[in-house]
């Protein structure tokens, strides 16, 4: 093992999850698509402190790391979204965030202190109070199973330039989740692809290796689920 990962849910409606990564040896990270776009804050083997804003991944990627380093990350519901960089924008983007110094970053130019994994929630209140996020009624509507009274072009439209991709897009995605999870709970791939709500064990395959760059044999290094 050259990493440790903790996380924990949050009773806050802008978060999705919050996490922390603890590097104990030099290696590289695979980054999956997770729904979730995230405010990452790292510590360097150094002791130098960053911070970088990350959109909607639609792909996987693969990061370095080295020993000694760890992070803090903010993962945010789908449905919610900064009004100055719509989801679109972001897309399979990230981007580094200005230090002023090791203790604030910069975003939508209001300085606010880095967050460690136990005060996420306070950032994210600060952030909601200045109106730097918020959370999209229709795209929160649609993923909780009552659809605003749109037209299906309107709510397909609006939900991509929030989110940054399709409602379709989003759910396979989170069915490459689902499968992930199963298999690594120890069911055999045929039962995993058919318990996910994939048509059969070669579609689940597909899918995973188009999203998650793994096969069904080998999901056991992916986390962010």
């Amino acid at each position: 093992m050259t990493q440790q990962h903790i996380q924990r849910a949050s009773p806050s409606p802008y978060i999705d999850r919050v996490w922390r990564t603890f590097n104990l040896e030099d290696g590289v990270y695979l980054a999956t698509p997770d729904g979730c776009w995230d405010l990452i804050f790292y510590t360097s083997a150094d002791g130098s402190r960053g911070a970088m804003l990350a959109g909607q991944a639609t792909k996987s990627a693969y990061v370095p790391y080295n020993k000694g380093s760890d992070s803090v990350v903010i993962s945010f519901a789908a449905g919610v979204y900064m009004p100055q960089l719509s989801g679109d924008k972001m897309l399979d983007l990230a981007e580094l965030l200005p230090m002023s110094d090791d203790e604030h970053f910069g975003l939508a130019g209001e300085l606010f202190a880095v967050p460690t994994y136990e005060t996420a929630e306070q950032l994210v209140e600060e952030l909601a109070a200045k109106h730097i996020i918020k959370i999209d009624e229709v795209v929160a509507a649609v993923l909780a199973g009552t659809p605003k009274a749109l037209s299906d072009r309107v709510m397909q439209r609006h939900f991509h330039k929030v989110t940054g991709m399709s409602k379709k897009g989003l759910e396979q995605i989170h069915r490459a989740q689902e499968a992930v999870r199963i298999l690594q709970a120890g069911k055999p791939p045929r039962e995993a692809a058919a318990d996910a709500g994939y048509a059969d064990q070669a579609h689940m395959a597909k899918s995973l290796k188009k999203l998650m760059d793994s096969k069904p044999s080998d999901t056991k290094h992916i986390h962010k689920l």
